[in-house]
């Protein structure tokens, strides 16, 4: 027997949506639980699963603006057929006019503009009015890189190149002039693309406890998130804010779609921008991520953003680790260099303030890694002081777990060597997800 196929409710805004794309063919066999097709909302592309298994049947095409509750195609067994009833004619005639001349039927008009989620972002950043932008996609739909030809010049990544500032051991530093976010190549060989994001009041160099277990198979960007490092003191009101700086300071190095590490506060950056989908993640590693858990240790993130001595600092920072004796002279060294920079002092208190209040973390990214669809897996040590590993409890399915053994919230310091296999994995996992 046939089963429908109904347009669900994705939007508390709306009760209508656009059936993005299929992701089964017109007569294709499929199983009960795969991706069947995909809505385009507001912020991203939703997918949904098929609710039984059988054969399936197109009632809506591709770009078509439905209702929620509407019968978008059918599931069908072996053999069997169904009749979809066809959409309404054109407009009847209006009719003869006053003077009894027949008046041929008007097309309805519309002003609605049919656009990807991806496009419509781009263009709000950008300031850009799709009204009069010819789409590229199935039936004029506007797509990404439609829009991308309305861009200011000044976005493209050749511009950049006169903002360029000191030199890196690996690689070039740069920043966007007006406040851009710094980064750092720290690897430019490799056919694929590593973004990096530290965790909160890090900076790019953390990565660099990565490196020293080899080189990954990728060219290797890590930037400095807002507030931190060299990039601007800023202070964004949310996660999405956030990537949006993040998203910037990637199109100015042409970065269409990387794979994506993030450790702790930058792991919950990382998944919020995969599920934002500016950037297209490959795949998604995330190690000891903030934002699966309300609870956070208060007393850290204060007493290690007060602290400013070596005497003071050390006590704190052998607390991110399983043993102590790996925070070496140069480690300290070096945090207590960035604790002479009172703006970044101040920066990293507010920061602390507004995503960490009161010991709360006060934002999660349980829904976004629920609704993404690619390679992801997260590597956690099991005697973390920061976050609780119990955090990791009741991850989503397609969430892959590393437990580590021995570990505190350091993995990639911690254990280089495995945390930069498990890296290799991801890379190549993305490469062949795409």
């Amino acid at each position: 027997m046939a089963i429908a196929v109904i347009f669900p409710k994705v939007s508390l805004e709306t009760d209508t949506g656009t059936l993005g794309r299929w992701l089964k063919d017109d007569g294709a066999e499929v199983a009960q639980g795969d991706a069947l097709f995909e809505i385009d909302n507001d912020k991203a592309a939703v997918e949904v699963e098929a609710p039984v298994s059988g054969f399936v049947a197109h009632a809506r095409a591709a770009g078509e603006e439905v209702q929620v509750g509407e019968i978008v195609g059918h599931i069908l067994e072996s053999g069997e057929q169904i009749e979809v009833a066809s959409k309404p004619a054109s407009a009847p005639s209006a009719g003869p006019d006053r003077n009894g001349t027949p008046v041929p039927p008007q097309a309805p008009s519309s002003t609605r503009i049919v656009a990807t989620p991806l496009a419509r972002r781009i263009a709000a950043q950008h300031r850009i009015d799709l009204h009069g932008i010819r789409g590229s996609g199935p039936k004029g739909r506007i797509q990404k890189r439609d829009v991308l030809g309305e861009r200011p010049v000044v976005d493209a990544p050749a511009v950049v190149s006169s903002f360029r500032s000191a030199q890196d051991v690996d690689g070039r530093e740069s920043s966007l002039q007006g406040g851009g976010l710094h980064a750092a190549w720290l690897q430019r060989e490799g056919a694929e693309t590593l973004v990096a994001l530290h965790g909160f009041a890090s900076d790019h160099n953390a990565w660099r406890g990565l490196l020293a277990a080899g080189r990954p198979k990728a060219r290797m960007l890590a930037l400095d998130l807002p507030g931190h490092g060299r990039s601007p003191r800023t202070i964004p009101e949310d996660l999405d804010a956030i990537c949006v700086m993040v998203e910037q300071r990637l199109a100015a190095e042409g970065i269409e779609h990387a794979t994506i590490v993030g450790h702790s506060f930058g792991a919950a950056v990382a998944a919020r921008l995969a599920t934002r989908g500016l950037i297209r993640a490959n795949s998604l590693l995330l190690i000891s991520p903030a934002g699966l858990g309300p609870e956070i240790r208060h007393q850290f993130i204060h007493g290690f953003v007060a602290a400013r001595q070596p005497s003071s600092l050390l006590p704190w920072l052998q607390e991110l680790v399983f043993d102590p004796g790996q925070i070496s002279e140069a480690f300290i060294r070096s945090v207590v260099d960035q604790r002479q920079d009172d703006s970044l002092s101040s920066a990293l208190a507010n920061l602390a303030e507004r995503y960490f209040c009161d010991g709360t973390q006060t934002f999660s990214i349980r829904r976004d890694l629920e609704r993404l669809r690619i390679p992801m897996r997260i590597v956690f040590g099991i005697q973390d002081r920061i976050i609780p590993f119990a955090h990791c409890h009741s991850l989503p399915g397609r969430v892959g777990l590393h437990a580590f053994r021995q570990c505190g919230h350091l993995p990639y310091f911690e254990q280089p060597e495995l945390t930069l296999s498990i890296v290799d994995e991801m890379l190549a996992l993305g490469r062949n997800d795409r």
